[in-house]
């Protein structure tokens, strides 16, 4: 159980989109701001981690839907959002853990990979883009 809360927490952090800070925004030029604005989530397949492991995967479906998977099995599912660097999850049911968590995403590394943080800072992984 406790592997399933990490995974869907994990999971729900790939979910994240692309924000940025209004006042560098104002202040910075066009090139500056794009160096400072984070991954925008899209729909597909996310791998979610740390710097070594990998705890799990997201499906993020164009319906806003998703789906969290470890070890080949679902472990957890809801609805997505997206605005900018902002992603917010909401897993499905109202028990405890379930309730929606939003993650803001760093810029991405040369390999695609970036960082998601909960938006209370309590939580950071690394979310990997997977070609299919």
């Amino acid at each position: 159980m406790k592997k399933i809360a990490i995974v869907a927490a994990a999971l729900a952090i790939a979910g994240c989109g692309e924000t940025t800070d209004e006042a560098a925004e104002a202040e910075a030029p066009a090139e500056e701001v794009a160096e400072v604005a984070g991954v925008a989530i899209t729909p597909g397949l996310y791998a979610v981690g740390d710097e070594t492991t990998e705890y799990g995967q997201s499906r993020l479906n164009a319906d806003g839907t998703y789906v969290d998977m470890a070890d080949g099995e679902e472990v957890g599912s809801g609805t997505w959002t997206s605005e900018g660097a902002t992603m917010c999850m909401d897993p499905a049911g109202d028990g405890e853990g379930q309730e929606e968590r939003c993650w803001t995403n760093s810029p991405p590394d040369e390999d695609g990979s970036f960082m998601t943080t909960r938006d209370d800072g309590s939580q950071s992984y690394r979310v990997t883009p997977i070609t299919e």
